[in-house]
């Protein structure tokens, strides 16, 4: 009982406070004293994603006391941010880790006044648009932690990504949000990175000595290679890396993610192992060289069709998230055709304005690959809905109740609904 007291006045006393004073207060129950997981309806779930709001993981506009796949996803990203076992289900690790202060949460009188002063920058966060993105995106990419194929103008969820391993890297609270100190911070490690050496001064020159034999040279070592993909990374280049070890035979798992957990890092180290690469699991320029090499060999077509198809399935997993808005073409929100017409579009490929036209105007194939088009039947008769295939029987769609999201074809709805897959041929 007395830690149970312990543990209610540590969250009334703590700076996460605030997040709770809209919540009502709780009688003899505090967050902390049962194990919480999907399924459960408690005043203790609106709490705890309160806390998960406040640290960046819970993004639903609104907190409820219902313990759903949204919260269970929050809470998995995390576990797994944090070295948790990744299960979704809040018990005592979980909690102890959830109540731990970040060094943003007892930030400096210092930091605060330039949290003041700069109260006027943009806030920039997931689904925002603009120059201030694109700009965002090239300074992250300059200092390494954005990794995507190209920058654009949308906050998506890999930039929302990068911004999360930067504040990591600066020990800022991660929120994935680029708020004013986590803009600042950038900013000041971008000016320092390309801040040029200082000058040596100039000197009169010693007089000649006398010649002596010239040592040969030292051998260099090569320049140290930068980690571009490494446990722990996520985002759209996980998922073409997973693709093309696939293609190779190296990634077995039956799902592609995008997230580098074990399997990705035991297939990489495979692939180094049998093409006699340093066996690390990291992913650096010179693994990337020779997976090309490695695809010409098996006569493989990366730089032509399997890029774009690629990149196309890249363009979607960067807009997860995007509401669904009938009738929507931009990453302000997207109906199903609308978006598949977009992330076709950033390839260079045009396709039709409806469902119906890109059914009529691309080849029909038996099975589906990736980056195929998957068609069904559902508000209306003959083809209404789509989405791109991603592998595995997962296709990503924008669903008039989830926004773009990653949906099964073997659940019942999409089963009793599938009308066949087309292909756009380039």
């Amino acid at each position: 009982m007395e830690n149970k007291k312990l543990v209610k006045r540590f969250i009334m006393t703590s700076t996460f406070a605030g997040a709770f004073l809209a919540a009502p207060v709780i009688g003899e129950a505090a967050l902390g004293d049962q194990t919480l997981k999907q399924g459960i309806t408690h005043q203790d779930v609106k709490e705890l994603q309160s806390i998960l709001k406040t640290k960046g993981y819970f993004n639903y506009h609104e907190t409820t006391t219902y313990f759903g796949p949204v919260t269970k996803k929050a809470v998995m990203d995390f576990q797994r941010a944090n070295g948790l076992v990744v299960d979704g289900i809040v018990g005592k690790n979980t909690y102890s880790k959830l109540l731990e202060k970040s060094v943003q949460d007892e930030r400096p009188a210092a930091v605060e006044e330039v949290v003041k002063s700069a109260s006027s920058t943009k806030v920039l966060k997931l689904n925002t648009t603009g120059k201030e993105v694109k700009k965002l995106q090239e300074d992250l990419k300059f200092l390494g932690f954005f990794t995507f194929y190209k920058t654009t103008d949308f906050y998506g969820t890999i930039t929302t990504e990068a911004v999360r391993k930067f504040q990591m890297s600066q020990k800022l609270k991660a929120t994935g949000v680029a708020d004013a100190v986590t803009l600042q911070r950038i900013q000041q490690q971008v000016n320092a990175k390309k801040k040029p050496a200082p000058a040596k001064p100039v000197s009169k020159p010693a007089p000649k000595p006398t010649p002596k034999p010239t040592p040969a040279p030292k051998p260099t070592l090569p320049p140290k290679e930068t980690a571009l993909l490494k446990f722990g990374s996520k985002g759209a280049e996980v998922i073409k890396l997973q693709t093309r070890l696939k293609d190779l035979g190296f990634f077995t798992y039956p799902m592609i993610t995008d997230y580098y957990g074990t399997v990705t890092e035991e297939s990489v180290e495979k692939f180094q192992k049998a093409y006699g690469l340093p066996v690390t699991g990291i992913v650096t320029n010179t693994v990337l060289t020779k997976l090309t090499e490695a695809e010409k060999a098996q006569n493989q077509k990366p730089p032509t069709s399997s890029e774009v198809t690629i990149n196309v399935v890249a363009n979607a997993a960067e807009l997860m998230g995007v509401p669904y808005v009938w009738g929507g073409t931009t990453t302000k929100g997207f109906d199903c055709s609308g978006f598949i017409q977009y992330i076709f579009a950033q390839e260079g490929i045009q396709l039709p304005r409806t469902v119906a036209q890109m059914w009529n105007s691309t080849t029909s194939v038996p099975t589906p690959a990736v980056g195929d088009l998957v068609f069904f039947e559902t508000y209306q008769k003959g083809p209404s809905h789509l989405g791109v295939y991603i592998g595995n029987n997962q296709f990503v769609h924008s669903g008039s109740s989830t926004g773009v999201t990653i949906s099964n074809l073997t659940y019942d709805y999409w089963k009793q609904r599938y009308l066949g897959t087309k292909r756009v041929i380039k």
